[in-house]
């Protein structure tokens, strides 16, 4: 069993969504260690510990996130440190995918199917759990993803069928998603790390690329899913015609 934390950042170009993957075995020992982390932030800056780190925010110098002042620059700093600790925990991997802006729905629906191909080669199953805000959008995608779910074929038509489609559901994903505050949840906080990394590396702005955060994500090279699909080589779901059977 794997629980996925997914959440998305967007500018007017873009549409990013970033799913952390961790084995539910796995989960007490990496939310101690992130625990671990924001105490080790608290006690270097002052950060707050329960204090919700949100991505744009963070690095923008927006917020009070600590009784002292932290400078923008010192904030990307930690902004890659936090990246750097994700990339290198054990226990997780990290999907990925890159859409127009106005192509959310069409990319949470790709990233499910990734998900679910992930499971099946995993011999696994997986939990959705998103930020609050999108619930009624999402629970009605998975909801038809796992009844009516065509893929087209990667090789023009299916050996089965013989046709260009087929339907997959998306079984090894389990009941709806489900929702949570991200100011509870460390997990969600850092997914949202990752995906405003990637966005800026995608379409970079001058304020944030002066600090180097156009290069911030290379930080999670080591756990992404490079699998995800087979025409980016960091396995990042980016959009075709038709959805396919790409990937694994």
């Amino acid at each position: 069993m794997h629980l996925i934390y997914i959440d998305d950042s967007r500018d007017e170009k873009l549409c990013v969504f970033s799913a952390l993957a961790i084995a539910a075995e796995e989960w007490i020992n990496t939310f101690k260690q992130i625990k671990s982390f924001r105490h080790s932030l608290k006690e270097s800056d002052g950060i707050y510990i329960y204090k919700e780190l949100h991505a744009w925010k963070f690095v923008s110098g927006r917020g009070k996130i600590s009784p002292n002042i932290v400078a923008k620059g010192r904030r990307c700093h930690l902004f890659n440190e936090t990246l750097k600790f994700v990339g290198e925990l054990p226990a997780v991997r990290l999907f990925n995918a890159v859409f127009p802006s106005n192509d959310e729905n069409t990319t949470f629906e790709w990233l499910l199917n990734r998900i679910n191909k992930a499971m099946q080669v995993w011999d696994s199953h997986a939990i959705i759990i998103c930020d609050k805000g999108k619930e009624l959008i999402y629970t009605r995608i998975a909801r038809k993803m796992h009844v009516f779910n065509p893929i087209h074929s990667a090789y023009g038509n299916w050996e089965e069928t013989g046709q260009p489609f087929m339907n997959i559901p998306i079984d090894r994903i389990l009941e709806d998603p489900f929702f949570k505050d991200s100011q509870k949840s460390y997990f969600i906080q850092l997914v949202d790390f990752c995906a405003y990394a990637l966005l800026r590396r995608e379409n970079p702005i001058q304020s944030k690329t002066k600090y180097g955060l156009d290069k911030s994500f290379y930080l999670l090279s080591d756990i992404l899913v490079r699998e995800a699909s087979k025409y980016d080589s960091e396995g990042i779901i980016r959009p075709k015609k038709t959805p396919s059977s790409s990937g694994f």
